[in-house]
């Protein structure tokens, strides 16, 4: 394949840019920076909003950093007749009281001041998605229907979930495996009777390419099964051979200590009944279209070996030693 990635140089990109390489195909990288682009690949230095005429250059588009449909429009009138895989989020659907909700077409798309707001970030911030807020969802959604309209059946919409490992940005699942391999005196406060729902984002690449080099279609939850969370500490602690004392507390002990879930509670949802399911989706869908997964530990141990060597780096979200006292009493 003549494979171009669009936002090819950090986390999911750079690990589809890498799968690629790997394999042998023709790849090339869009990016503004020309920096960290995977060895093997081609660099082409360009700003998808404005980008020159690309049609007859490749066979696929992997769009890893969509946040706007006006952003998916640029794009599609620039490369043309291709096979597109976009990367969209379990974010789009407003209400995830329901568990192991499969694909729906139902989720809402941006309304007009979303939009507006959306053609309001400067340039340089379009392509990260920090800006967009609570509009990140809608946004997504109507990205997936800019998409459809443009590319029809050679259309591929990437619900993804939460992506986990080597090069993780958000720290979210970082922060557990640092914090268990860092034991200490204080147990490891957890909250009580939770799932999450995770994939290592090689595991997520090599399924964006399978759907691209197989031309299928249609919308997907790219995520793996849900696994309650104390099975998850207790795999972190096989893996760091640290031993593992958790206290196990209710999520209305941490929000009364002040503690945010997600934030300062990594992976954890809140106790909200539109999102109580968003770690609990079908992946049938994905799995019979060729979806696989490596061991659990894989990650973890990969994931530790990354951490490891840059201790010395914040993490961006977590627990601090402080509030792990006052939770602890």
């Amino acid at each position: 394949m003549r494979l171009l990635v669009v936002g090819g140089t950090v986390f999911l990109g750079g690990a589809v840019a890498r799968a690629r390489v790997a394999s042998g195909h023709d790849v090339t990288v869009m990016t503004r920076s020309g920096l960290n682009v995977a060895t093997g690949a081609k660099t082409l230095i360009a700003n998808r909003e404005q980008p020159n005429d690309l049609r007859g250059r490749f066979d696929v588009v992997i769009d890893t950093c969509g946040y706007a449909p006006d952003m998916v429009t640029h794009l599609a009138g620039s490369v043309g007749d291709v096979h597109y895989v976009f990367v969209s989020s379990i974010s789009v659907y407003e209400d995830m009281s329901e568990p192991l909700m499969t694909e729906s077409e139902s989720a809402p798309a941006a309304t007009p001041v979303q939009l507006q707001l959306a053609s309001e970030v400067p340039s340089e911030l379009r392509g990260t998605s920090d800006p967009y807020g609570a509009a990140y969802g809608p946004l997504k959604r109507s990205c997936e229907e800019t998409a459809l309209a443009a590319f029809g059946d050679s259309a591929s919409l990437i619900r993804l979930g939460l992506i986990v490992g080597p090069g993780d940005y958000t720290d979210r699942f970082t922060w557990w495996v640092r914090r268990c391999d860092a034991g200490g005196v204080l147990p490891v406060p957890a909250p009580r009777e939770r799932h999450v729902q995770i994939i290592d984002v090689r595991d997520a690449a090599v399924f964006l390419l399978h759907l691209a080099k197989q031309r299928l279609g249609g919308v997907f939850h790219v995520t793996r099964q849900p696994i309650a969370f104390a099975d998850l500490l207790a795999e972190i602690a096989t893996e760091t051979s640290v031993p593992l004392d958790p206290e196990y507390l209710p999520l209305s002990d941490f929000t009364d200590a002040g503690l945010e879930p997600w934030t300062d509670l990594p992976l954890i949802l809140p106790d909200e009944t539109s999102v109580a399911h968003m770690q609990n989706v079908s992946v049938s869908r994905a799995i019979a279209a060729g979806l696989t997964f490596r061991p659990l530990k894989d990650t973890i141990r990969d994931t530790l070996m990354w951490d490891r060597g840059r201790r010395a780096t914040p993490l961006r979200c977590g627990m601090s030693p402080d509030a792990e006292t006052r939770l602890l009493g």
